[in-house]
């Protein structure tokens, strides 16, 4: 919990779930990074606070990554992540 992941377990997480649910939007752990972005946004957080949680040191590099066509629909996000809990 809360430690960083490999990129190997994740993308072989993301290959799981596209095997199972093949009617998916494509995910690759990018666009999540732009999905939670943008969900910390909505939620109120700070541009600071999520430029610091994805490690960038300009903000505006995070502006790119805050409400961008990168993103992944929230309910196939939902529906990734309780698919990667199993």
């Amino acid at each position: 919990m809360n430690s960083p992941l490999h990129a190997y377990y994740l993308n072989n997480k993301i290959k799981s779930v596209k095997c199972l649910h093949k009617k998916l939007a494509h995910a690759t752990p990018h666009k999540l990074r732009h999905t939670g972005a943008t969900l910390a946004k909505q939620a109120g957080l700070s541009l600071e606070a999520i430029s610091e949680a994805l490690t960038h040191s300009d903000k505006e590099v995070t502006k790119t990554y805050v409400n961008t066509k990168d993103t992944v629909n929230q309910t196939v996000g939902d529906t990734a992540f309780r698919s990667l809990k199993k």
